[in-house]
């Protein structure tokens, strides 16, 4: 077949071949049908079968088996009677305990909903305290009501995310969706109380209702049964909606309905024939009737003065007070409901498939991009605008506060290197040696615990502003606007990071000529005016978008790129087409820094240096790894370690090796070779030690990282970017715009039309007149709903993205408030 191209893109015919160029999949499957492997195949497809499958196929000859051997005999393979494992309730059960461990896990969730519940419950009590005014009541109870359907709309698209679980689970047969749906409705029960008690009780008691255990109970009843039911009707839209804004939007269309038709914002009475129905459907409106009841027909109102109150906000029954009863009715009401709701989601869940779209552009290039697939770029398509910088960095160490207690636990202990310009080091070691922490410290990202040691920029002491600016950080799973093309993202970033003086906006081409070569030098030329993306909408592939984190840092051209896990999670190609993007801007003389975990032999040669660490943050080994890594190999091998085989990969080989105890002439465990002491005393650290001394005895004041301002963009350059920035972001939203446009409309229409058979009356009864004004209050309520929960999920983003370039230098919060006002 020949030999694969260097960036393991395509497959050549080798140099004899009669045609040039590489194999198409139709030779290549050609080429498959006529080798041996092949024939294997079809071989295996025609043998007999072992066993007797005919009670698992449900055919009366197994086809190949010649007849097989009779049902029950030696070799019959007994048939699956069921579906699931488990029974459906041992389903259930698992199901509860599982979701259960999940919320009893999330601690900030729970005490945040402690202090939301008890702040609400005393706020409430507080304003309506010992009230005696019937019109409070109301007030309040539908306060509550609508206290907990905020609650239950909040945690809905949460539910989202939990299909994605759900899938792989049916997939394998775990258990039927309605297991799944009633196992989660039972482990938030727990939850739903804290709710309902805090809240409940300190709004009970303080605001006045009836002094009986009976109403007291019968009123959490109600409230934990609306509760409940609000989570299994919000569940329910989330098991097929497509996305959190339609989950929002659609949550916000539900809070509506069962606001305006509960009887509160538009009385009974007044709701029009053609709207009853929603009044008889909405469960708020049977909670909120059965709460009114319970206060309104209790001992306290015996006079009738409870029946004229609800006679007066319109809660009539043909004309006839509605009598306790009607408690009874609303628990017989939301059972099926809830029901309904569960098997409504259990259906959505089996029968609808709602995953991410497709990611990625295609693999393979077109004829006229072949020539820069196929071959390596030159030095000269990356970025040279820069100062070459050596980093060294001298007992460098590491505490913070223990977890439990007041002890300091040490992560980093006295750590010296140096990161030389145009040289590409490995961080390597065990899980949980401080790799990461390593790379956060020396780029200024860490904000608490204590540092000390001495890290150094050409000899100079490093500095905050002059280091942001001249340096780069690859998050292992960072951030990008789904909403901007590759080319905008890496453009937004040049343009906040690098100066008008700087030399590149005197090049050729300019900033876009900077664009484009940054663009050629990573390979994304097919991908540079497509969208980023997102797991829901599609866009880039993770590796695609692993490249893309690299320009956008590559953009302000720095003197030093960190990398945290670049090659985590991508294949063997994938891997080596990131690696290829560094060694190339390596090669144009940058600092290149970058934790790896397992690389394979491929990988790890691109490497010019190794930081080796153990746990606690100690040294093993540092310096250079040589050809084919020789010098790793010699260094450990003098020690002791067991040989490394041939083709046995350096870094698997390495990372054995510390694992091993080598034991002295007697073999006492107690005194086994101490990998990091054996470093201190080795003369490799005494070399590494005289050159930090050389490089500080030696340092250039011309090589020193200064700058004059904070930013390197003005701050009218900085607003106008961000306001620019955020007006695309927003106009690329079409689910956010549209959802609210189309749900705006829609609450207009449901407002104004309630009204219509009143809206040419002189006289407004009592009820009528509460009504209009209790509908405008509702208005601003749900306008304010909808903008909320439609902006969270947008904000968050910019958010997270604004932490990013704040980290990185390129602009500060004043110019995200204004972007946003």
């Amino acid at each position: 077949l020949g030999v694969s191209s260097s960036d393991r893109h395509l497959l050549y015919r080798g140099e004899g071949s009669a045609s040039g160029g590489a194999h198409t999949t139709e030779e290549l499957a050609e080429l498959f049908r006529g080798s041996q492997e092949y024939a294997k195949v079809e071989e295996g497809l025609r043998a007999e079968w072992d066993e007797d499958w005919r009670g698992v196929l449900g055919n009366a000859t197994a086809p190949g088996s010649g007849g097989g051997e009779d049902e029950g005999g030696p070799g019959h393979v007994e048939r699956y009677s069921q579906k699931y494992k488990n029974p459906f309730w041992t389903s259930v059960v698992l199901n509860m305990k599982r979701s259960f461990k999940l919320w009893k896990r999330d601690r900030t969730f729970i005490r945040a909903g402690i202090i939301k519940n008890l702040a609400m419950g005393l706020s409430v009590g507080a304003v309506f305290l010992n009230t005696n005014v019937n019109s409070s009541f109301f007030g309040v109870l539908f306060q509550g009501n609508l206290f907990i359907m905020l609650g239950a709309m909040t945690s809905a698209p949460d539910k989202v995310d939990d299909r994605a679980i759900f899938y792989k689970h049916a997939d394998s047969n775990f258990y039927p969706a309605l297991a799944y749906i009633i196992g989660q409705a039972l482990a938030l029960i727990p939850q739903m109380l804290i709710d309902v008690l805090l809240f409940g009780i300190c709004v009970y008691w303080m605001v006045g209702f009836v002094a009986t255990a009976k109403g007291f109970f019968i009123y959490l009843a109600l409230f934990f049964s609306f509760n409940f039911t609000m989570g299994q009707l919000f569940g329910c839209l989330a098991s097929f909606a497509p996305s959190r804004t339609v989950v929002q939007a659609g949550g916000a269309l539900i809070l509506l309905l069962n606001t305006l038709f509960c009887g509160y914002i538009v009385a009974p009475t007044v709701i029009p024939p053609y709207y009853i129905w929603l009044y008889w459907s909405m469960p708020l409106s049977w909670v909120y009737r059965a709460l009114l009841l319970n206060e309104f027909t209790s001992k306290d109102y015996q006079d009738g003065s409870g029946d004229e109150a609800m006679e007066a906000f319109g809660f009539l029954h043909n004309n006839e007070p509605y009598s306790r009863d009607w408690i009874a009715y609303c628990f017989a009401y939301l059972l099926p409901f809830c029901g309904l709701c569960m098997i409504l989601s259990a259906v959505c869940l089996t029968k609808l498939r709602l995953e991410g779209a497709q990611t990625g552009t295609p693999d393979m290039p077109t004829e006229e991009e072949e020539g820069d697939t196929v071959h390596e770029l030159s030095q000269d398509d990356t970025p040279q605008d820069f100062v070459p910088v050596n980093l060294s960095f001298e007992n460098l160490s590491y505490e913070v506060k223990a977890s439990k207690g007041s002890e300091q636990v040490t992560l980093l202990d006295n750590i010296s290197g140096i990161f030389q310009a145009g040289r590409m080091c490995a961080l390597m070691g065990e899980s949980g040696a401080g790799k990461t922490t390593l790379l956060d410290v020396i780029s200024m990202r860490k904000q608490s615990g204590n540092i000390t040691g001495d890290i150094k920029l050409n000899g100079f002491p490093q500095e905050a502003i002059g280091f942001r600016r001249c340096s780069g950080y690859v998050e292992q799973f960072d951030v990008q606007s789904a909403e901007l093309t590759v080319r905008e993202t890496i453009r937004f970033s040049a343009e906040l990071r690098l100066e008008s003086s700087d030399p590149v906006y005197d090049s050729e081409g300019g900033i876009e000529g900077h664009i484009d070569t940054i663009i050629k030098a990573l390979e994304l030329t097919r991908e540079a005016d497509v969208l980023v993306g997102s797991e829901d909408d599609g866009g880039l592939t993770f590796e695609q978008k692993k490249r893309l984190s690299i320009a956008v840092e590559l953009a302000a051209s720095p003197s030093i790129v960190f990398l945290d896990e670049p090659t985590s999670g991508l294949d063997a190609r994938a891997a080596m087409l990131v690696m290829s993007g560094l060694r190339k801007i390596c090669d144009s003389g940058r600092t290149v820094v970058a934790t790896i975990h397992q690389p394979s032999s491929a990988v790890f040669d691109k490497f010019d240096d190794l930081l080796l660490l153990k746990k606690g943050g100690k040294t093993v080994f540092f310096g250079e790894l040589g050809p084919c890594s020789s010098n790793l190999v010699h260094y450990f091998e003098g020690l002791g370690c067991s040989p490394m085989k041939k083709g046995e990969n350096p870094a698997t080989w390495m990372l054995n090796a510390i694992a091993e105890k080598i034991m002295p002439a007697g073999g006492d465990e107690r005194f086994a070779l101490d990998f990091s002491a054996a470093w201190q005393d080795s003369q490799n650290n005494q070399d590494l030690k005289d050159r930090l001394t050389e490089i500080i005895e030696s340092k250039d004041e011309a090589l020193e990282i200064k700058y004059g301002t904070q930013f390197a963009a003005s701050r009218g350059q900085r607003n106008t970017l961000m306001a620019r920035r955020l007006v695309t972001i927003y106009w690329r939203s079409p689910a956010y715009n549209l959802s609210r446009m189309m749900l705006s409309l829609l609450i207009a229409t449901l407002l104004s039309t309630v009204f219509i058979p009143i809206r040419r009356k002189e006289v407004l009864e009592e009820a009528e007149m509460v009504s209009y004004l209790s509908t405008i209050f509702i208005s601003f309520i749900i306008i304010g709903v909808l903008s909320i929960t439609s902006v969270l999920p947008v904000m968050l983003s910019i958010r997270d993205m604004y932490y990013r370039h704040k980290e990185a230098g390129m602009l500060d919060s004043r110019s995200v408030a204004r972007a946003l006002a």
